[in-house]
């Protein structure tokens, strides 16, 4: 009989969870998006939220929280002190959000996060204004090496994004030196390469479809290992002899400590959602860059990050 007892414990501790699990979210679920409105972390919260909603059912309710300042820091902070109850999430941005917390400036480590899945890889460019006199790569990379700091190039994130550490390795494998300008948003530094207060500028792919199919400026390269498919006429920097490839990743993530049954349950509604026929039209008119990835491969691919900007933190320091 005593043997019977941690069973009908078990059994009974089933039977309470179970309909609290269940009746998750009874309250809207805030997604603290790190960055200001328009950004292409905006767009990719923004666009899957409604989506999550349906798939949580319960009457869901997902709200897009803009939380920027500091490069992230601050939003990725307020996700990492939030209450673990599932009902403040927020999307993560490796590798700038690792990045800073390998500086040992941040106040959140990795352990105080639980990702829950990726949503989209998205490729760093380099780009100038239709006007530039750089009509190339080989153009631009040979001015960078005539006048070693003399092209400031913009970026659209801050000391340790991934544009800038881009950069950074970009000036280190090509023995160039491009100087970085830090805009802290994709906003300002679009409109410091239009308005031609910088000759070059480094953004997201997605953050440039617009005004490159306008016109208004040139992609130079992409820092993926092939050309995108919503920009093929785009080279690569491999295709000029640069081994670069920067990739950008927008998640969701919760502060540690979330039950592990209400993560699975997030994990379950992302995924699909971004199975759901009509998001998947919604993000292809989007020109999403899609790539998902459930808890334990976006947890490995974080790990794999946080090893690779320790190294090279250690011999290149970003700030």
């Amino acid at each position: 009989m005593k043997r019977l007892i941690p069973l009908v414990c078990l059994a009974l501790s089933a039977t309470i969870a179970t309909p609290a699990i269940a009746a998750y979210p009874e309250k809207p679920i805030e997604v603290i998006v790190a960055f200001g409105p328009g950004g292409g972390t905006d767009v990719a919260a923004r666009s899957i939220a409604r989506f999550m909603e349906a798939k949580l059912g319960n009457g869901a309710k997902v709200a897009v929280i803009n939380k920027p300042g500091a490069g992230g820091e601050i939003g990725w902070t307020m996700l990492s002190q939030a209450k673990p109850d599932g009902y403040t999430i927020g999307m993560i941005n490796p590798p700038a959000f690792v990045a800073l917390a390998v500086e040992g400036k941040a106040k959140y480590t990795m352990d105080s996060f639980k990702p829950i899945g990726n949503i989209v890889l998205d490729p760093g460019i380099l780009a100038v204004s239709k006007d530039s006199p750089y009509k190339t790569l080989k153009d631009i990379m040979a001015a960078a090496k005539a006048s070693p700091g003399a092209i400031v190039v913009g970026t659209s994130g801050a000391a340790g994004s991934s544009e800038h550490i881009g950069l950074l390795s970009l000036n280190h494998t090509a023995g160039v030196t491009f100087t970085p300008a830090f805009f802290g948003a994709t906003a300002p530094a679009r409109q410091a390469l239009l308005g031609g207060h910088v000759p070059a500028a480094t953004m997201n792919l997605s953050e440039a479809l617009t005004m490159v199919r306008s016109g208004d400026i040139r992609v130079l390269g992409v820092m993926s290992e092939e050309r995108s498919p919503y920009l093929p006429d785009a080279p690569t920097f491999a295709e000029n002899g640069y081994d670069l490839i920067v990739t950008a990743s927008r998640g969701l993530a919760a502060p540690a400590g979330v039950p592990d049954e209400i993560v699975v349950k997030l994990e379950g509604a992302l995924k699909a959602a971004m199975e759901d026929p009509e998001y998947l039209k919604a993000a292809e008119k989007a020109e999403i860059p899609l790539a998902y990835m459930d808890s334990a491969a976006y947890t490995a691919l974080i790990n794999k990050i946080y090893t690779g900007l320790t190294a090279t933190w250690k011999v290149m320091p970003w700030r």
